[in-house]
């Protein structure tokens, strides 16, 4: 089956250890993750991710009074605000060619990605990168035919890094033709918010069908 690299949130104030929602061992996840980036661009595999893009109102942030579509409060800093320093995905996570889709409706988003990009990004407000309007059929653009390998990394285990892994399963059995596609999660390329809160991501994607490896395993394979 073909690779698919998948990056999450690997964004200065995730990762530095000054960014605004730094997250306990994400500069180690990132040099996990910079592996697994640097052989995906090397054999020319799929690469795509996603990044957190706030506006300065954004529901989960502790300095207003909005709250999420289901009444959510999560009380975060606020973080990743777009434009500012914190917004940026690391240099490391980053290759030549590059592509963000924004968080609007578009139909022809896939279109709109150009020729010899090595890696796509879905802007998102909330944690998975299916928020994203158009996720679902960039990748159906980008992807190759047949049954899918996805590599999943980043951060937060406990947040995004779950939510991508499940709407990587959901898009997965939703497509014909993609039977028999398999998520993994890189156990030594994430890193959670809380340690209670990682474990118990785990143990959901686990039980959910997403195999848990290390990135040795996933580039020995």
């Amino acid at each position: 089956m073909e690779k698919v690299f998948v990056d999450v949130d690997t964004q200065v104030d995730f990762c530095a250890p000054k960014g605004s929602l730094f997250v306990q061992g994400a500069p180690e996840a990132v040099a996990a993750s910079a592996r697994l980036l640097a052989a995906a661009w090397g054999s020319g595999s799929v690469v795509v991710g996603s990044v957190d893009s706030h506006a300065h109102d954004a529901w989960e942030f502790h300095t207003n009074g909005n709250r999420g579509p289901a009444g959510e409060k999560p009380g975060f800093p606020p973080h990743c605000v777009k434009g500012t320093a914190g917004w940026l995905k690391l240099p490391e996570t980053l290759p030549e060619r590059f592509y963000f889709v924004p968080v609007v409706p578009d139909p022809d988003a896939a279109r709109r990605v150009p020729e010899g990009t090595q890696a796509v990004y879905f802007e998102k407000e909330v944690y998975s990168l299916f928020a994203n309007p158009n996720a679902a059929a960039v990748l159906d653009a980008r992807c190759p035919p047949g049954p899918l390998a996805f590599v999943v990394f980043g951060v937060a285990t406990d947040y995004c890094v779950k939510a991508a892994a499940l709407g990587l399963l959901d898009w997965a059995r939703s497509r014909p033709g993609r039977e028999g596609s398999t998520v993994t999660v890189c156990t030594d390329a994430v890193a959670a918010v809380t340690p209670e809160g990682g474990r118990q991501a785990l143990e959901a994607l686990g039980a959910a069908g997403v195999a848990l490896r290390t990135v040795a395993s996933v580039l020995g394979a």
